[in-house]
């Protein structure tokens, strides 16, 4: 195989800055490679702009944090499915619905990494490696809810579009629901993105403490909705042990919390009067979908329709 030259000298220059120890300046760096100094400050303000490089007072290059953010992701993906697997099959079978892990990106979508699918003959189904918004999804709120005050500034300047007629998203109405999930630990989410669709997602920590992803229940809003508090108590309890199996330490009256209480989220009840009642029937959405397997088999081919996490 051929090297892609360009790629080459995106590898080189971040082993180069790697290995110089305090830093280097832009003149060095191209000197050391024998490149062109021009080349090396275009590399270099791109790799900057992107945060795999960082620049200290003086100007000299050094290892950026994203650079640290993408090798820690890529341990704490191998470490997190491993930790969460069992655990999350566990969760599926006293439920009977999907479940997921999700981790936010810096886009603000949920990037789910892994699955375990429900039995039930509609059931909630999305890819691994999809994406879908933080702001509609309980998922999203979830991770949301924790975020710094900076990140969380950012966030709010963010494009959201009404998707549905439940879809929350005026600022000062999010921000009272980030603070109601926040407090409870969990997140409900009845329609907001895929309408006849719901999500139940509570937070998982690290040894540190840092949220960094999220497990998430989803499936049709009729039945997520006639055992909320039930299932919003066995999704905080799991979410508690996965997070004490990645070293995360959590007084376990907080985790198994009998108020996993009303939904923080687009509760049906908080709204009647004022929103429409939440059809299941309602259209097909692409992003995520409930899937009837064909002849009512376990298992067996499925076809798409609604569904949201």
């Amino acid at each position: 195989m051929i090297p892609v030259k360009s790629a080459v000298r995106v590898v080189d220059i971040i082993e180069t800055v790697a290995q110089s120890g305090d830093g280097i300046s832009i003149s060095d760096l191209a000197r050391r490679l024998a490149i062109p100094k021009s080349s090396a400050w275009n590399v270099g303000t791109t790799l900057l702009e992107r945060s795999f490089l960082g620049r200290t007072s003086d100007g000299r290059l050094v290892l950026g944090d994203r650079l640290f953010d993408v090798v820690r992701s890529a341990r704490l993906d191998l470490n997190l499915k491993s930790a969460a697997h069992p655990l999350m099959t566990e969760l599926m079978e006293k439920t009977g619905e999907s479940v997921f892990l999700g981790v936010l990106t810096p886009e603000y979508q949920v990037l789910l990494i892994h699955k375990v699918l429900g039995p039930q003959v509609i059931r909630y189904d999305a890819d691994v490696g999809q994406t879908i918004p933080a702001y509609c999804t309980a998922s999203g709120r979830i991770l949301l809810a924790h975020l710094p005050p900076v990140s969380l500034a950012r966030f709010l300047r963010t494009a959201r579009r009404q998707l549905t007629e439940r879809t929350v998203t005026q600022r000062g109405r999010l921000l009272r629901e980030l603070e109601k999930i926040r407090q409870a630990g969990v997140a409900f989410n009845f329609g907001e993105r895929v309408a006849g669709a719901a999500g139940i997602s509570a937070p998982l920590y690290s040894g540190s403490g840092r949220v960094i992803a999220e497990l998430g229940l989803a499936g049709p809003t009729p039945r997520l909705l006639a055992r909320h508090k039930e299932l919003g108590r066995l999704v905080k309890a799991t979410a508690s042990r996965i997070s004490a199996a990645l070293g995360y330490r959590v007084d376990s009256a907080r985790a198994l919390d009998d108020g996993a209480g009303e939904p923080a989220s687009a509760s049906p009840s908080r709204h009647a009067g004022r929103r429409a009642p939440i059809p299941e029937s309602q259209a097909p959405h692409r992003q995520g979908r409930l899937r009837e397997p064909v002849g009512g088999q376990r298992g067996g081919r499925s076809r798409p329709g609604s569904g949201e996490v």
